[in-house]
């Protein structure tokens, strides 16, 4: 899927646009643009889009809902279930894209025949290997010019959106009930604590919200600003007994301020002596 989409400027005079009821319609609609793979499809379950799309806006699951169906209504999008999944699709999309000469078989199914939001008239669609070789070779091009580009599932964006962390980190998937609770904890907490949480609830292998809803709860107690950062790293064991390894003693320096005489300290290390060679013959 490309990383770039086109969005015209005659989006801002189309009145299709301008008569939606709720300048939130008018945001999902401009905003899943460029999410959506080469043939203008996206997940189209709300929640996916919610997650995907407006993750860090204060709406609910619902409140998408009932945007995608304006949307619709609208003859903006096309909002079709087919193979058990439900799928979005930006009506004309190809007009207003280029480089869709490119683009091999979408990963969502196709909409029903009567499907009106795709002209069908695309350009012949290359084999797939064929794709491949030229995406590989547009990559040695840039390497090779110095234009390589950071991807973005690299960037660190990414690692500070809840929602991609709950399906990234293995949490589960996201139903409307959790990306409903995620939202309400991310406006609460602040997005920054609620997937700093969730990155310790991974490192202790608790991949649950009712784990992170504790964790954010203590570290509110505490009353600091960055409470992750203040936490001690955990204790390390001195073997399978569990208990912590002795340190040696070094002998005392000259002028060193002691807690003991000299001569009480020659005895402690004597006696400390015969006590390891008495665990040495038990062995």
């Amino acid at each position: 899927m490309a990383e770039k989409r086109m969005i015209s400027k005659v989006i801002s005079i189309s009145e299709k646009v301008n008569e939606l009821p709720d300048i939130f319609d008018m945001l999902l609609f401009t905003w899943m643009i460029p999410h959506t793979d080469d043939f203008g499809r996206l997940a189209g379950s709300p929640a996916k889009v919610k997650a995907l799309v407006v993750p860090m806006l204060d709406k609910l699951v619902s409140d998408v809902k009932e945007s995608l169906h304006r949307l619709q209504s609208a003859g903006l999008i096309e909002w079709y279930e087919a193979d058990g999944q439900k799928v979005v699709q930006v009506v004309n999309f190809e007009a207003h894209q280029q480089g869709l000469h490119k683009r091999t078989r979408s990963k969502f199914p196709d909409p029903p025949l009567d499907f009106p939001g795709s002209s069908g008239n695309f350009p012949n669609i290359p084999l797939e290997e064929n794709r491949r070789e030229e995406n590989r070779t547009e990559q040695k091009g840039r390497e090779e010019n110095g234009t390589e580009q950071i991807s973005g599932s690299s960037l660190p964006e990414i690692e500070n959106n809840p929602f991609r962390l709950f399906e990234n980190e293995g949490f589960g998937t996201i139903s409307p009930l959790i990306a409903d609770e995620i939202a309400i904890l991310e406006k609460d907490y602040g997005n920054r604590w609620l997937c700093e949480a969730m990155k310790k609830a991974v490192v202790a292998g608790k991949r649950s919200m009712s784990y992170v809803n504790g964790i954010l709860k203590n570290w509110k107690a505490e009353g600091i600003d960055e409470p992750w950062t203040k936490e001690k790293p955990p204790n390390k064991g001195g073997g399978r007994s569990g208990k912590q390894p002795i340190d040696i003693v070094k002998s005392p320096e000259p002028g060193d301020e002691q807690d003991v005489s000299q001569e009480e300290y020659e005895e402690l290390l004597r006696l400390a002596e015969r006590m390891q060679s008495g665990k040495g013959e038990q062995r």
